[in-house]
């Protein structure tokens, strides 16, 4: 068991998987420390289309889920209120992995009816490079657009969104499916 540990954590993919371990306690943590019970925890899952042609050669689509809590409020204007969400995504598929951590500015239209968002922060990647894969971090950001599709205790909706990194072959353009609760 000692092994196989030290052989997970080591070579070219132990500093990154320390770097997603470290960033995805952190995540957890400012979630934990953001609990209540009236603050909603969204998740979805869809799929992502590369939007650079190269990539988009090896791979048509990848799968992709993700999982965003608030973390507070921001304002209200006349025709939405707006919060900050913490996020945590995956996309990828073969050699192409991007999991970016994200600050979110959300708008939630007053009707119910729709949302958007913006958002900035650190994406932790995989990719393919001569004589093998590169496992790296990088600045990463992210605009969607969103319907929902009901609303109550637990509510679905339709998002379309673009995740973008400093690596510019793991952007993509993503339709999702999800359920806020």
């Amino acid at each position: 068991m000692i092994l196989k540990l030290s052989n997970f954590w080591s070579g070219n993919w132990g500093s990154m998987k320390k770097q997603i371990a470290v960033c995805t306690i952190v995540m957890l943590g400012a979630l934990a420390a953001a609990q209540d019970s009236a603050t909603p925890i969204s998740l979805r899952v869809g799929f992502d289309y590369p939007v650079i042609a190269s990539t988009r050669s090896v791979s048509k689509e990848f799968i992709g889920f993700g999982v965003q809590r608030k973390v507070g409020s921001v304002g209200m204007s006349e025709n939405y209120t707006t919060d900050l969400d913490l996020s945590i995504d995956y996309y990828g598929r073969g050699d192409y992995r991007h999991v970016p951590i994200l600050l979110n500015y959300v708008g939630h239209s007053k009707k119910g009816d729709s949302f958007w968002s913006v958002g900035a922060g650190f994406g932790f990647i995989k990719r393919p490079i001569i004589g093998g894969t590169e496992s790296v971090g990088r600045i990463a950001y992210q605009g969607s657009v969103g319907m929902n599709l009901s609303s109550g205790e637990t509510a679905s909706f339709v998002e379309l969104k673009y995740f973008g990194s400093e690596l510019s072959e793991l952007n993509v353009l993503g339709l999702y499916f999800g359920v806020r609760f």
